[in-house]
């Protein structure tokens, strides 16, 4: 097992992976275009050929001079949780947030992953409201 950053050649096996948290249809999207507008630090677990976990640091930077990140679209294989890779995962994130001088970390995640990201460092904060635009 080995923790690396996405390649191109990534994208079908990260989208099966995607469609394990929320299934979004992608046979119509354009990935070359896909590819070149992303803008995020992602990393993946590879396991004996295959893609098995993604995550996503997305780095803002702020209009008073410091960066901020969040951390999305964190999935493991159902095939291979419990193996703690979810945490390697989660740290080598906050590992790269660190190399980019990123002074806050956070996320969302449903009600029963709290317990999971109080344990790899994470606290409750503030209230999450969101709006969608298109459905």
């Amino acid at each position: 097992m080995k923790i690396r950053d996405i390649k191109f050649e990534d994208m079908d096996e990260v989208y099966d992976l995607l469609n394990q948290l929320k299934f979004v249809e992608t046979s119509q999207v354009d990935k070359v275009q896909a590819w070149k507008e992303y803008n995020t630090e992602g990393l993946v677990i590879e396991h004996e050929g295959k893609i098995v976990g993604y995550g996503a640091l997305v780095v803002e930077s702020k209009i008073r001079g410091y960066k901020s990140a969040q951390i999305e679209d964190v999935v493991i294989d159902e095939s291979y949780r419990g193996n703690s890779w979810g945490e390697l995962l989660i740290e080598k994130l906050c590992d790269r947030a660190e190399e980019l001088n990123v002074y806050r970390i956070s996320l969302f995640c449903n009600k029963d992953l709290v317990p999971f990201y109080n344990k790899n460092g994470f606290e409750i904060n503030n209230v999450v409201m969101k709006k969608f635009l298109t459905s």
